[in-house]
C-alpha cells in the first residue's frame, strides 16, 4: 500500500496553517518496509531509532542526531527501533515556492555545482539541536501567531543549514529543487501509471502546474489525462480479472484505484458489466 505525506494521520501530531501541512511529530512502535510518496519536499530530524532508505544500488542509514533532506517523490523506507522503544522523528515540509522565495530573499541565486541527488544526510550541530527542541514545543502549545511563525521557522532552518561546513552541497541541493526542469511527461506517466496518484499529484511529480500538465498531456496523447489513465488502468484490470485469482479489491489497488467502489462503477460504465460478472463470464467459456 502506498503511503502519501503530508496528510492528516491518526495518532500523529500535526502542525498546519489552513490546509497547508508544515510539520509532523511522528512516532512508530513497529518497524516495516514501506513505499512512500512525498507530495512535498521534507526535512526530517531523526529523534530516536534510525531510518533506512532503500535504493536499487544501496541502502542509506539515517541515525538519531542526523538530519535528512528529501525532494518530493517516491521512496522505499524502513524505520527501526530497539525492542520496547519507539521510532521518533520530526518532519518539516516545504514547497518549491516557499524555497524559491527564501533563495531570492537572501540572495542565494548564484548557481552551485553538485551531483544531482534526491536526498542529503547532514549531521546536526548544537544550533540545529536547539532549533529542533524549540520547534517541538509548538506541538504542545500553539501560539496565536503560529501560521505566521511556521514559514519563518523554515527560513531559520535553511539559514542554519547554510551556515554548516556542508553549505555548498546543501545550497546546490536546494537550488536543484527550485530550478528542476519538467520531467518527460510520457515517461513519468507510464512509470507511475498504476500508483494511486491524483492528477494534481502527477502534475507536481512532473514539475508542472495542473493546468500545464493537462495542456502538455493533451498535446502528446490527444486526449485528456483522466480519460487516458483510466483507460489504461481498466484495460490492465480486465487482464488481471481474466488471468489471475486476485480479489476485485486487490485488482483495484494494483491498478491504481484507491476506492474499490469507484473502480467497480467506472469498470461497469466502460465494459457494461461488473468485474465479478466479467470473471464469471470467463469461467463459463
Amino acid at each position: 500500500m502506498l503511503l502519501k505525506f503530508p496528510k492528516d494521520q491518526d495518532g500523529q501530531q500535526i502542525l498546519k496553517a489552513g490546509n497547508t501541512h508544515f510539520a509532523m511529530l511522528k512516532q512508530r512502535s513497529m518497524a516495516n518496509k514501506r513505499t512512500i510518496f512525498l507530495k512535498e519536499n521534507v526535512i526530517i530530524f531523526v529523534l530516536s531509532g534510525y531510518k533506512l532508505l532503500h535504493f536499487d544500488q544501496q541502502t542509506v542509514k539515517v541515525e538519531a542526531g542526523s538530519l535528512l533532506l528529501m525532494k518530493r517523490g517516491f521512496y522505499v523506507m524502513s524505520d527501526f527501533v530497539e525492542e520496547g522503544l519507539q521510532f521518533k522523528s520530526l518532519l518539516l515540509y516545504f514547497s518549491d515556492e516557499l524555497l524559491r522565495r527564501f533563495l531570492h530573499k537572501f540572495n542565494y541565486i548564484t548557481p552551485q555545482k553538485a551531483a544531482a541527488t534526491d536526498h542529503l544526510v547532514i549531521p546536526i550541530n548544537p544550533l540545529m539541536e536547539a532549533f529542533r527542541e524549540q520547534y517541538i514545543h509548538y506541538f504542545h502549545q500553539e501560539p496565536a501567531t503560529l501560521p505566521a511563525l511556521l514559514p519563518v521557522k523554515l527560513y531559520e532552518l535553511f539559514l542554519l543549514l547554510l551556515a554548516t561546513p556542508q553549505h555548498a552541497t546543501i545550497l546546490a541541493f536546494l537550488q536543484q529543487i527550485v530550478h528542476a526542469q519538467p520531467q518527460d511527461l510520457a515517461f513519468m506517466v507510464r512509470q507511475h501509471l498504476f500508483q494511486p496518484l491524483t492528477l494534481e499529484e502527477m502534475a507536481r511529480l512532473s514539475g508542472r502546474s495542473l493546468a500545464s500538465f493537462k495542456r502538455d498531456f493533451q498535446q502528446q496523447f490527444h486526449t485528456s489525462p483522466r480519460k487516458w489513465i483510466n483507460e489504461q488502468r481498466l484495460s490492465y484490470a480486465y487482464t488481471l480479472l481474466q488471468t489471475t485469482p486476485l480479489q476485485v479489491a486487490e485488482i483495484a489497488l494494483s491498478c491504481g484505484f484507491e476506492s474499490t467502489s469507484h473502480f467497480i462503477r467506472i469498470f461497469k460504465q466502460t465494459y457494461g458489466i461488473t468485474p465479478n460478472h466479467t470473471r464469471a463470464k470467463k469461467a463459463m467459456i
